[in-house]
């Protein structure tokens, strides 16, 4: 069943109108091929709560339905977080986002550091990172949107996490191990490599470990080790 991100819509009784969302309209009627009976769902953004509606008609830009039923989404009280440096190529960011979002990790971040070029997001680039989230949470049927946001320096956020990052010389850890703890964050460095400065600014506080004796690119390792902390997050 269709999951549907949006947060303009209202509650009137039993009925849900969904408002001002012609693009809604649009897939609903040109890619479903939704006609009235047609059942989906939907959720707000920062929700919990996930809405089985029946559709009964449509405007340009409303959606006039039928709570069916309420339904809680997946529990989910582990806070699950990843810095990423920016690569050069927006194409892997997106791809990185994309699948981030899948495996349920709660909060993305974007750093830069000292050799990247890209040294921030434009507002248009961000929006596309933003309409990739909500796209891969409605198809993977995850809990909530993860948090996007841009950070200057790993002191704004260092008393929220545990950091881990990941390396070849680091202590061995295998599936299975005890729990790291409660809320991680995952530094991903850029594939250029760190400079002392990038390592000063978070090092005192990073729990280096080894995951495998592979070198991994950098969108193939953001997902493999965000997939294996899910599992150990506690």
């Amino acid at each position: 069943m269709q999951l549907f991100i949006c947060d303009d819509f209202v509650i009137q009784g039993e009925k849900l109108i969904i408002r001002e969302q012609p693009e809604l309209v649009r897939q609903l009627r040109k890619v479903l091929r939704a006609t009235p009976g047609y059942h989906f769902r939907i959720q707000r953004a920062d929700a919990d709560l996930r809405y089985e509606v029946e559709l009964e008609k449509w405007t340009d830009t409303q959606i006039f339905s039928t709570i069916k039923q309420k339904i809680q989404a997946p529990s989910w009280d582990k806070k699950l977080a990843m810095a990423i440096a920016l690569p050069n190529k927006q194409e892997k960011l997106e791809l990185i986002v994309q699948k981030l979002t899948e495996i349920w990790v709660s909060d993305i971040y974007f750093w830069a550091a000292e050799r990247s070029v890209v040294k921030a997001l434009s507002p248009q680039k961000f929006e596309r990172l933003q309409k990739i989230v909500q796209e891969a949470l409605e198809q993977s049927y995850g809990r909530k949107l993860p948090k996007l946001r841009f950070i200057e320096n790993f002191d704004e956020i260092k008393h929220e996490y545990t950091f881990i990052s990941f390396d070849l010389w680091g202590s061995k850890l295998q599936l299975g191990n005890s729990p790291l703890g409660e809320s991680l964050l995952w530094i991903v460095w850029p594939e250029w490599g760190l400079t002392q400065r990038d390592y000063d600014s978070f090092w005192k506080e990073v729990q280096v470990l080894q995951l495998g004796d592979s070198v991994l690119r950098m969108e193939t390792a953001s997902i493999v080790w965000a997939w294996f902390l899910s599992q150990q997050v506690k």
